[in-house]
C-alpha cells in the first residue's frame, strides 16, 4: 500500500494522526504490561495472584501493580487482574497483526513496530 501524508491542519487529518499515534503507543504499552505480568509471576512462591495485590508505592505490601486485594480471599483480585491483562494481550496481538498494514499506511508509511 502506498503511504499517505495526512495534514494535522484539518480536523479529521489531525484526528487520524492522533489515533494512529495512540495505537502505536498502546502497542508498546501492551507489550510492557504483558511482560511485567509474566515477570512478576515467574518464580513467585506466594499465594497465586498476591504478587499483583498491594498498595501503591510507600504502603505495606507496596508493588508496581497496586491491585486492591479482597480481604476475604487473598490472591483473588490479583488472579483476576492477570487473567484480564493476559486475555486483553491475546486479543490485542490478533488485532495488531490485522491492523498493522493499515496503521503503517496511515502513519506516512512508517513501519509500526
Amino acid at each position: 500500500m502506498a503511504s499517505l501524508v495526512i495534514s494535522n491542519q484539518t480536523t479529521f487529518g489531525g484526528m487520524t494522526n492522533n489515533a494512529i499515534g495512540r495505537l502505536i503507543s498502546l502497542q508498546s504499552t501492551m507489550e510492557r504490561l504483558k511482560d511485567a505480568v509474566a515477570t512478576a509471576s515467574s518464580g513467585y512462591t506466594g499465594v497465586p495472584g498476591t504478587e499483583f495485590e498491594g498498595m501503591a508505592f510507600g504502603g505495606p505490601g507496596a508493588n508496581n501493580f497496586g491491585v486492591s486485594p479482597d480481604p476475604e480471599n487473598p490472591g483473588l483480585r490479583g488472579t483476576e487482574y492477570a487473567y484480564a491483562v493476559n486475555s486483553l494481550s491475546e486479543q490485542w496481538i490478533a488485532f495488531w497483526a490485522l491492523a498493522q498494514p493499515f496503521i503503517e499506511q496511515l502513519d506516512n508509511g512508517t513501519a509500526a513496530m
